[in-house]
């Protein structure tokens, strides 16, 4: 199998797998944890499949969800933070927490970006598109307790344990699926015994010099060749 067809059959099983994730989230009593998971697809499909892959992934997944769901705040999740978080661990893979410094720059740029994400959920439920859309009472909760303060905590609470045990699983994952390898495609038989046959002819190719003896071959060089056909003068020379 090519590489390019088991890059393309990857990033179809990992869509595949992203779908019956957001399917989870949006037909049964569960939170927002499926989608957590279907980040973790799109970045296996960056991974061993393309970036460009992974994108194709990440937006058949959103579409297909929207079609699920609806706008609804777990569509709104996906779009703003769960999807484009599977895309940028796909830049961030190298950089895992079992080591100091990989650790706190991998901390301090998922912080980041959580608290980012999550104060864009919070703004656009709130305020942009509030009216109509379900899933809102976790924001109205926040919003008696303290508005985005309270939910940026809560979200970097869960949020980064769950980046912690990404990293770790995509470490084991990776190592169960080998990246694809492109497989030169083997010369037909014919054609290696006639490079063989040409190699041969060509160590085999000899020049003799006015005498009958070889120059530059294999029994000897310039030098031995002229001392040979002196030497056999001067033997027909001494027999006349």
């Amino acid at each position: 199998m090519r590489a390019s067809t088991q890059k393309l059959t990857t990033a179809a099983v990992c869509t595949a797998l992203a779908v019956i994730m957001c399917a989870m989230t949006a037909y049964l009593p569960l939170s927002f944890m499926p989608l957590f998971l279907a980040a973790f697809c799109i970045f296996l499909a960056c991974k061993r499949g393309s970036l460009a892959y992974g994108l194709l992934c990440a937006a058949a997944t959103i579409g297909l969800m929207f079609l699920m769901s609806g706008l609804s705040a777990k569509w709104l999740a996906l779009v703003l933070v769960f999807a484009p978080y599977g895309v940028l661990t796909y830049f961030m893979h190298k950089f895992n927490y079992f080591k100091v410094k990989s650790g706190i720059l991998r901390g301090a740029v998922m912080l980041v970006f959580f608290n980012v994400t999550v104060g864009v959920v919070y703004i656009v439920t709130t305020r942009v598109i509030g009216v109509g859309i379900d899933g809102l009472d976790l924001a109205e909760w926040a919003n008696m307790l303290g508005g985005y303060v309270v939910l940026a905590v809560l979200a970097t609470a869960i949020l980064m344990p769950l980046d912690f045990i990404f990293s770790t699983l995509s470490i084991v994952v990776l190592k169960k699926i080998p990246a694809p390898v492109t497989r030169l495609k083997k010369p037909p038989i014919s054609d290696v015994k006639n490079e063989d046959k040409a190699s041969d002819t060509a160590n085999d190719k000899v020049e003799y010099d006015i005498f009958g003896y070889e120059i530059n071959g294999a029994h000897g060089d310039k030098e031995n060749d002229k001392e040979q056909s002196e030497n056999i003068n001067n033997d027909d020379n001494n027999d006349i």
